[in-house]
């Protein structure tokens, strides 16, 4: 889909960033799970085989399991990747190439470039734009999947470089880079700030996510 035009049912999503009334925004985190139901289902094929998992177990390995991996170890594997990026490519749009630019990594590499970059985070947020240059070093990163990568480490501060919430938060026109990044982590800091204590970015681009989507199924 074209960079100026917004996804399926972003316009949903566009309407919720224009509102700070908590209790709407509480209402579509609850119907998260929802969305990851109606993702699951309206994969392709395609997707679909990318992998043996489903698109709702990797999500909550992500959230779950993935998080817990990362504080032990410092760093991810070429196998913790590779399952990133399925998630990924499921969730947002499929771009079958990246999982063969991801597999060209050298596993060794992926452990000391992540452990490099989390490293540079956990010692200050500041470290942030340095950190997605040295993870954007790996075959088939960019901007995106180091946003991925990095929200995992720091959810409160890294939100997911997401289509629906970009769209939603920043407008159009669409693009994958450190600079439009840099706006898009800005304006949804703010957001969390306006919605209160319990709210961070990784929330905010979850129900901006789960409003689009939501929507998308109306469709």
């Amino acid at each position: 889909m074209a960079p100026n035009k917004l996804r399926p049912g972003v316009e949903s999503a566009v309407e919720l960033w224009k509102s700070s009334d908590t209790a709407k925004w509480e209402e579509l985190y609850c119907s998260y799970e929802d969305s990851r139901e109606i993702t699951q289902r309206l994969l392709k094929n395609s997707q679909v085989k990318l992998s043996k998992h489903s698109f709702i177990e990797d999500d909550k390995w992500k959230e779950e399991n993935l998080p817990k991996h990362i504080s032990s170890k410092k760093s991810i594997t070429l196998s913790q990747l590779e399952r990133l990026m399925v998630w990924k490519l499921r969730r947002g749009q499929f771009r079958p190439t990246l999982m063969g630019l991801i597999r060209r990594n050298n596993p060794s590499c992926v452990e000391k470039t992540t452990c490099q970059a989390i490293a540079l985070v956990e010692k200050s947020v500041e470290n942030i734009p340095e950190a997605f240059k040295v993870i954007e070093g790996l075959y088939g990163v960019g901007p995106a999947t180091a946003s991925l990568i990095l929200s995992v480490v720091l959810p409160d501060h890294v939100p997911f470089m997401s289509d629906e919430a970009m769209d939603a938060s920043i407008g159009l026109p669409r693009s994958y880079t450190s600079s439009r990044y840099a706006q898009y982590q800005k304006a949804l800091s703010a957001k969390a700030e306006e919605l209160g204590v319990k709210w961070n970015v990784q929330l905010v681009e979850k129900v901006l996510y789960t409003a689009a989507i939501l929507r998308r199924n109306e469709v």
